[in-house]
């Protein structure tokens, strides 16, 4: 953009000279009249100040780039590129040092150190624009190196994220295992399981469907009642609320015979009824109910009465849907 801009003003200047020239109105600068603000000596001086002015910049610039390459560990491959800069720099100064004495009276040996200077600062010059160009594929073959190696933090940091959240997990898991043991009332023990998963997983609505006593039917006998307004977490309360299903509906049939976590589709009917309307992602596991008989022995011996369903929702703003670790949560 620098150059384009001075390309442009150099442009206008010699449309304008031109113009000027051909009308004649452009007049010739007197360089020798001392009264004019363009007289030779103050051309000579101003240019002179300005030689001078710039060998002092081109020597302060090495001294901070020694001081930055001091401070920093820079790259083997990079060293030699920034000796060259500071050779290059260095013999720029010294060029300008030397033409501010050649615009007066002066010793030849003035003239001959200022050509060996610019010979010198030629050829580093053409060096350093050599190293350049061996120089630019490992400049970007480090940018893809730290492109990489940010892609790699941020994936470290997503495994350090999963690992915190299971970790909190496992956590509310072994509360809720400390909770249930402490009581042996099944009402009790189903809405613990109902709370403590809601917290530990973020759900809308959790619920227990369990079959009646003459195995027609599911009915919703203990939930979380789906909060009206999804950011009110305060909204969960136990409830009973008396809806029911048909044993046969193909989901019930679908999770009772699976030992696993199943998802349920949106127009699912266990699903909508769970969610009381349009369900987030849903997912149901079949409970075993047991009851305790013959206690002979000294230890009582469990049975499978029958199998109740455990429905999870997550709220619609969840479309990520479930994890494998909450998943595994749902089925521990």
């Amino acid at each position: 953009l620098l150059v384009q801009w001075l390309v442009f003003f150099f442009f206008v200047i010699g449309s304008v000279a031109t113009t000027a020239e051909d009308d004649g109105s452009l007049s010739i600068c007197n360089c020798d009249d001392e009264d004019s603000l363009f007289s030779y000596e103050t051309i000579l001086d101003s240019q002179k100040v300005g030689d001078f002015l710039i060998a002092i910049a081109y020597f302060s610039i090495p001294i901070e780039l020694l001081y930055f390459v001091s401070r920093t560990n820079v790259p083997s491959p990079y060293n030699w590129v920034v000796c060259e800069f500071i050779a290059f720099i260095v013999l720029c100064g010294m060029t300008h040092l030397l033409a501010g004495f050649t615009y007066g009276p002066h010793w030849a040996w003035v003239m001959t150190a200022v050509t060996v200077f610019k010979m010198l600062t030629g050829i580093v010059s053409f060096l350093t624009a050599l190293s350049l160009v061996t120089l630019l594929p490992l400049l970007l073959k480090a940018k893809v190196r730290e492109f990489m190696l940010s892609k790699k933090t941020r994936e470290l940091d997503r495994e350090v994220g999963i690992i915190m959240k299971q970790t909190e997990t496992s956590l509310h898991v072994r509360m809720l295992t400390t909770k249930i043991r402490t009581s042996l009332d099944r009402h009790t023990i189903l809405y613990t399981t109902l709370v403590e998963l809601s917290k530990t997983l973020g759900l809308k609505n959790c619920a227990v469907w369990i079959p009646n006593e003459i195995k027609t039917e599911m009915n919703l006998t203990h939930e979380l009642r789906p909060r009206i307004d999804d950011e009110n977490e305060n909204e969960n309360v136990s409830g009973y609320a008396g809806f029911s299903i048909p044993i046969t509906e193909s989901d019930v049939v679908r999770i009772k015979r699976s030992e696993e976590v199943n998802m349920l589709s949106a127009g699912s009917v266990l699903a909508s009824m769970t969610s009381r309307g349009k369900p987030g992602p849903t997912v149901g596991i079949r409970v075993p109910m047991l009851r305790v008989c013959n206690f002979k022995g000294g230890t009582p011996e469990a049975i499978h009465m029958c199998y109740a369903i455990l429905v999870c929702v997550l709220p619609l703003r969840q479309p990520q849907g479930w994890t494998y670790q909450e998943l595994e949560i749902v089925k521990v």
